[in-house]
């Protein structure tokens, strides 16, 4: 953490705080710590494996995207674990590049190959959520749901079809952006100096790569994967949302799958904001639980289900992600004492 990020920490641990207060003074703390202590096991089970499910479609995604840079199945699981931790922890997700990190500190990877990877798989993450979100629209109903669906409808809409164009033209998008920037830092006192240099070699490999990635038609596979993993996510959130849910009287069938669709993506979008709690404690929830609401659930449910789900997706993910950090803390010390370079 640099000096320069710490007032951005410190508002974040502000608002994350005040959003909990609020929240928690609309539900019995008592109710939260009893739900917790009743989560219904199965179901719980079953959103790890589906979780476990959708970590190995990335996983196999960012290999793919890393050939002919090989690496193995071992080292892309472990860097995927640590990327899912990190996701969600800093606004912006800034935290997910914790994949280059990785990629090229701890095991060596080119940075261009890195590079091209996190990019095609971010903007392949934000084109599949389009279709869900569609679906979801169309069969929760219009008029229905007490959201404004036909707005929400065009907006999806708009949506896929900026992130279907980016996705096709993702390296003449890259080639736009580097001439901007080149551009602009022209006109000011960091032009031509060696680290400035250094950056625009490595976005010029960066972009050839992205534009061999397309020739080599690698993407129809990283399609089908990308909608496998936001299927996943949507199918384990569901069962985990019946997890915590159970012992409040609720019943599968009580349960919408589609506005649960709705529900996590009003909750997602605030991972993208500038400005949200720290590791999306407080924005995370209220998102969720103000989405839920719209579609006429429970208040009251809708915000346990939000405080619940956000704290056991956390220490799931952050538990994965602790661990592959132990993995590559115990790989670099055997190779210091064995004097491996």
């Amino acid at each position: 953490m640099t000096f320069k990020r710490t007032p951005l920490i410190l508002l974040s641990l502000v608002l994350s705080a005040f959003l909990l207060f609020v929240l928690f003074t609309r539900v019995r703390p008592a109710d939260f710590i009893d739900m917790l202590t009743s989560v219904y096991l199965p179901a719980l089970l079953v959103y790890m494996g589906v979780n476990l499910a959708a970590t190995f479609f990335r996983a196999w995604r960012y290999r793919g995207l890393l050939r002919p840079v090989p690496i193995s199945w071992g080292d892309i699981l472990i860097v995927t674990l640590v990327r899912n931790s990190f996701d969600d922890l800093l606004p912006a997700r800034i935290g997910s590049l914790s994949y280059l990190y990785v990629l090229t500190d701890r095991m060596e990877k080119p940075f261009e190959n890195a590079a091209s990877s996190f990019v095609i798989a971010f903007v392949f993450d934000f084109l599949t959520l389009a279709p869900f979100l569609i679906a979801a629209v169309l069969i929760v109903g219009f008029g229905t749901s007490g959201i404004p669906s036909g707005y929400f409808l065009a907006a999806a809409f708009l949506f896929l079809a900026l992130f279907a164009v980016l996705a096709w033209k993702i390296a003449d998008a890259a080639y736009i952006f580097r001439r901007t920037a080149a551009a602009l830092i022209a006109k000011t006192r960091w032009n031509g100096r060696p680290g400035v240099l250094r950056a625009f070699e490595k976005w010029d490999r960066t972009d050839a790569i992205l534009r061999q990635t397309r020739s080599r038609g690698d993407y129809p596979r990283v399609l089908i994967l990308s909608l496998f993993i936001r299927l996943g996510k949507y199918l384990s959130l569901f069962a985990l949302l019946y997890a915590v849910l159970r012992s409040r009287g609720v019943a599968y069938a009580d349960l919408d799958f589609w506005k649960t669709v709705l529900g996590l993506t009003g909750a997602e979008m605030t991972s993208a904001l500038p400005l949200k709690g720290l590791a999306g404690f407080g924005t995370w929830e209220s998102a969720w639980a103000a989405a839920l609401q719209l579609m006429r659930f429970d208040p009251s449910l809708a915000i346990l289900s939000g405080l619940g789900i956000h704290l056991i997706t956390n220490l799931f993910e952050y538990g994965l992600g602790l661990a592959g950090l132990a993995v590559l803390a115990f790989r670099r010390k055997r190779d210091r004492i064995s004097g491996r370079p």
